[in-house]
């Protein structure tokens, strides 16, 4: 190679590094979205002529927006064994320099183990108060290599080494980031109430179609975070997070109607099973399921047994946006 086109490269070489460090370092944003759609049955049967039985519709649409810094991180800090990965590296760590030092190992123990050795220990030692310090040093290399279950385990491989190569992005919500929400409800209940002159009918329907507001949206907007494979587009996260709405109760009985209004009752058992779907998914999905319901939402008027079933259609997708 010639001197000019050496010395051309040696210049080039930096910029081009510089422009490809920037280039993976570029902000990024994405548009996460989550629909829900429930249908249901449910009863109530109490005393005598106690007896309620409704059918029901109710979900949700909720879009927000997250950015990243574009940088790529080590480790997957919504993974449900990320402590247990990290305090893995650190006992690992902490062993190979022991025996850098000529060291033998240290024992692994649980906690309740490390309590019982302690113990023993120091009845042992009695008043020696050397015996007692050289216990307390011992108690704490214990400590410091306890065994808390999954990757700390003894024999475990599933500790992070320190050499995975960056391929997580992480991503937060921010103010005014454009989201919304909408909520419906949907529920008709109808049953009879003992009464001294006989069964009483009456029937309650709900009905809830809602847009979040303003200091809901801003919720909505900072209340998300996750970590992205950037080699699959996989998410981990905390989950979803639940719109409130509210929404019109109307109640008629013995030839009146009543309308009260207010938050509309939604089925948390149902949320609950969402949002553990999200805590670890691919980029989109669609899955479905039938939960058996055991709390009780609906518009009944006395007490009584409770049961339910929910038909749950949960989908999502995460797309990246400019």
């Amino acid at each position: 190679m010639s001197h000019p086109v050496r010395w051309l490269a040696l210049v080039c070489a930096p910029v081009l590094l510089i422009y490809v460090v920037d280039a993976q370092a570029a902000e990024k944003r994405a548009r996460f979205t989550v629909k829900v759609d429930v249908e249901g049955t449910e009863g109530v049967i109490g005393n005598g002529a106690d007896r309620t039985s409704a059918r029901f519709r109710e979900g949700y649409t909720l879009v927000t927006y997250l950015k990243s810094d574009g940088e790529l991180q080590q480790f997957d800090s919504k993974d449900p064994q990320y402590a247990q990965k990290m305090l893995g590296l650190s006992q690992n760590v902490h062993s190979k320099v022991r025996a850098a030092q000529g060291k033998g190992p240290v024992k692994k123990m649980t906690r309740a183990q490390i309590q019982e050795y302690v113990q023993k220990k120091q009845v042992a030692c009695g008043a020696n108060q050397d015996c007692l310090m050289k216990l307390a040093l011992e108690a704490q290399e214990l400590m410091s290599n306890m065994d808390v279950g999954g990757a700390t385990s003894q024999g475990s491989t599933d500790a992070y080494t320190g050499d995975e190569p960056p391929r997580y992005l992480n991503y937060f919500g921010y103010d005014n980031c454009g989201a919304t929400a909408h909520v419906y409800v949907d529920r008709t209940t109808q049953g009879t109430l003992g009464d001294t002159s006989g069964a009483v009918p009456y029937t309650v329907i709900d009905k809830a179609d809602y847009h979040a507001n303003p200091v809901e949206i801003r919720l909505f907007c900072n209340a998300h975070t996750l970590v992205v494979d950037s080699r699959d587009g996989s998410f981990s996260g905390d989950g979803a997070i639940l719109p409130t709405a509210n929404g019109t109760s109307t109640t008629t009985m013995r030839g009146k109607t009543q309308q009260a209004t207010g938050e509309a009752a939604t089925h948390g058992e149902v949320y609950t099973w969402v949002s553990e779907q999200l805590r670890q998914a691919e980029r989109s999905g669609q899955k479905s399921t039938t939960l058996e319901l055991t709390q009780g939402r609906g518009g009944a008027i006395h007490s009584g047994r409770y049961s339910g079933e929910a038909r749950v259609t949960l989908s999502w997708k995460l797309e990246d946006v400019k």
